[in-house]
């Protein structure tokens, strides 16, 4: 096995060399190459001997583990981080997790999950060092498929996968460098969205035979590089024909004439150089969605194409909602729906056309992620089958409900998993309550920080998980335990009072009646032989 290399780091001197000494880091594929004890030095010692995995504390006095990867992503270094805390905060796994950490563990590190999380890291890094390799052997193979390697360049750099240099450095072995009269130029392309739900037997179909002529086409008078983008297909050409945007233009007029589907496109103004490949390929996307959402044949940005401000607002609001929806934010969908009502177009058809393509984005974006039961289905099928017969005040209305239930749904289904997931953090924290139930000072406060968890996170997870707040259920087991002390006769008021937390006798008394509905005292005489 290659050993891959590791930077341990911990402000904690005892709990840094445990770590070093506890675990069998070769077994996992590793070799601890440096430590550090603080943040500082952590930076330092990562920009020096350059590893594959960092293993640090999140929370460091000064410069913190968020820190260190905030610095280290400002470099050229590829490393994966895994952050350690002793706190099972949410809000430090979230900022983690945004900026790209590869796991968060908790102290103390469970044997198993760090095995786990380390032989899945070894994996990663593994895959991108054989992915370097092959990407190196490509220069191999240039000169017996010179276009070829370069299409896969260039799609990686369109999707930001690769930088410009890189693609430069190709380029410039490949003695392709683009010339200063050499303007590139982005079509993208495809079937409209629409006609995949209302013929969906016929759209691949009509889809594959739309590709098959564009080629043909456009390969017919320009050399081009073809990728896949955001539901479309992107030809990027290369010329030096200053006409080529109103040819392209004419182009694909022919070709709507001929295809029996409907065709939405869009162009790009010519750029020039490398990086005006992918702003080429950036504005025709953008273009692509206003034509998707105007439902347009072509659309160029040229003096004789404007694009409106109403046409990028409804972009814009297009956005806004299917992630008001990814985010099960039912105030956001609200707010954006009063915006989008004020910015629909004044004819009621293009309204209409435009609240559809807005289901259609939600609805792939679900199919995605998750939210799409049979039921939801369903709503969306029968939305898209009434759609002559609405008004588009009507149209507004209908997916405003359906998108409400959707959010529904999703959070039903987050709420779920989530129940699910922290199981055993609930019957952890049960167990806890119930053997400190004597503790005056016991809390969600204090259960929450048993079990590691934020207390509002652990609130709501609570309250999903036993369908009572903390506070009741709390009061319950306080009330239940006092029941049982008081039928079996053993001990005082005051003592009952001790052993379930509520040192007050009076407050105790009080508490009781409003749960049983008698006092203490007279419960008790109940159960006297």
């Amino acid at each position: 096995m290659e050993l891959l290399k590791l930077v341990i780091v911990d402000d904690e001197p005892i709990l840094l060399q445990g770590l070093l000494d506890t675990y069998d880091w070769k077994s996992m594929g590793f070799r601890v190459v440096g430590t550090a004890q603080s943040g500082e030095q952590a930076i330092q010692v990562i920009e020096e001997v350059q590893p594959h995995v960092v293993l640090t504390d999140i929370r460091m006095k000064q410069i913190t583990g968020l820190m260190v990867m905030e610095e280290i992503q400002k470099t050229d270094l590829e490393c994966l981080f895994i952050v350690l805390s002793a706190y099972r905060d949410f809000d430090y796994a979230q900022q983690a997790c945004d900026l790209g950490a590869f796991a968060y563990l908790l102290k103390p590190i469970e044997d198993e999950k760090l095995q786990e999380t380390m032989q899945s890291a070894y994996r990663v890094c593994m895959e991108r060092i054989e992915n370097d390799e092959k990407y190196e052997s490509w220069e191999k193979l240039l000169v017996k498929d010179h276009d070829s390697f370069l299409q896969v360049v260039i799609q990686k750099y369109v999707q930001n996968r690769i930088p410009k240099e890189k693609v430069e450095e190709v380029m410039q072995m490949l003695a392709d460098l683009p010339r200063n009269t050499e303007r590139f130029i982005t079509v993208c392309v495809d079937i409209d969205l629409a006609y995949r739900i209302t013929h969906s037997l016929d759209y691949e179909a009509a889809r594959f035979a739309l590709m098959n002529r564009l080629e043909e086409v456009i390969g017919g008078k320009y050399f081009f590089w073809k990728t896949e983008g955001k539901g479309n297909c992107a030809f990027i050409i290369r010329t030096e024909d200053k006409s080529a945007v109103m040819e392209l233009k004419h182009l694909l007029e022919h070709v709507k004439e001929d295809e029996k589907s409907p065709v939405v496109a869009a162009i790009s103004k010519p750029y020039k150089g490398i990086e005006g490949i992918r702003r080429s390929c950036a504005e025709a996307q953008r273009l692509f969605g206003m034509a998707s959402v105007s439902g347009a044949s072509a659309f160029t940005v040229s003096e004789e194409v404007e694009v409106t401000a109403a046409e990028e607002q409804a972009v814009e609001t297009d956005n806004l909602i299917v992630n008001a929806v990814r985010k099960n934010n039912e105030k956001e969908l609200k707010e954006t729906f009063v915006q989008l009502i004020y910015g629909l177009p004044q004819d009621e058809e293009k309204q209409c056309q435009y609240m559809h393509r807005v289901m259609l984005r939600t609805e792939f974006m679900l199919q995605d992620t998750y939210g799409l039961t049979d039921e939801i289905k369903k709503k969306f099928r029968n939305y898209y089958n009434n759609l002559e017969n609405l008004s588009a005040a009507k149209a507004v209305d209908v997916c405003y409900k359906i998108l409400c239930d959707v959010i529904e749904v999703r959070k039903k289904t987050a709420a779920e998993d989530e129940t699910r997931y922290f199981k055993d953090y609930m019957k952890e924290a049960v167990a806890y309550i119930d053997e400190h139930l004597q503790e005056e000072e016991l809390s969600i406060v204090s259960v929450a920080g048993h079990i590691y968890l934020n207390p509002v996170y652990f609130g709501r997870v609570f309250k999903n998980t036993f369908h009572m707040t903390f506070k009741k259920y709390l009061m319950q087991q306080r009330m239940e335990k006092a029941k049982r002390l008081l039928e079996e006769g053993n001990g005082s008021i005051g003592d009952i009072c001790e052993a379930v937390g509520i040192h007050n006798p009076s407050y105790f008394s009080h508490l009781f009646k409003q749960y049983t509905g008698r006092l203490p005292s007279e419960y008790k005489k109940e159960y006297e032989v």
